[in-house]
């Protein structure tokens, strides 16, 4: 997916996500914060050239889904695209200091998940602050490495 896409994806989801209460909509609000992680990090990658923005859209590692000139769609092997989730699949070779800060500011994001949404504990105002300060962690890093108007 292009990077352009990424962003009004990721300006969308934060548009939702700020109108969710973060404790009484936990789960909305949760899953809208992973979602919009996930563009951010997609296009991170790609404006880092460590993945590609081609038009195919990964169905497992390795394997995308590629548009075809009549309208179709095949599977095809490809290297890096579209990541489905931080580290999966992990992406080969250095990663810069940038895309290391992002990916450990969407894993603590990430810490959250299991416990809280197929656990049993039950979501705090610190919780969601922890969530909340991960995701302007993750922001930053997108803004400082894709510019100002990163987001559209």
């Amino acid at each position: 997916m292009k990077i352009a896409s990424h962003a009004d994806k990721i300006s969308r989801l934060l548009a939702l996500r700020g109108r969710l209460d973060p404790l009484a909509d936990f789960e909305l609000w949760y899953w809208t914060s992973l979602t919009a992680g996930t563009n951010i990090w997609n296009a991170s990658l790609h404006a880092a050239g460590l993945t590609s923005e081609d038009r195919a859209f990964s169905t497992i590692p390795g394997v995308h889904v590629v548009p075809q000139a009549d309208g179709s769609w095949r599977r095809e092997l490809r290297g890096p695209g579209d990541v489905s989730h931080v580290g999966w699949p992990p992406i080969p070779g250095e990663m810069p200091q940038p895309i290391q800060h992002l990916e450990a500011a969407l894993h603590a994001l990430e810490e959250h998940r299991d416990p809280c949404l197929r656990g049993d504990r039950t979501p705090t105002q610190a919780i969601v602050d922890e969530c909340d300060g991960a995701m302007q962690q993750a922001l930053s890093v997108y803004r400082a490495l894709l510019g100002p108007g990163a987001l559209a």
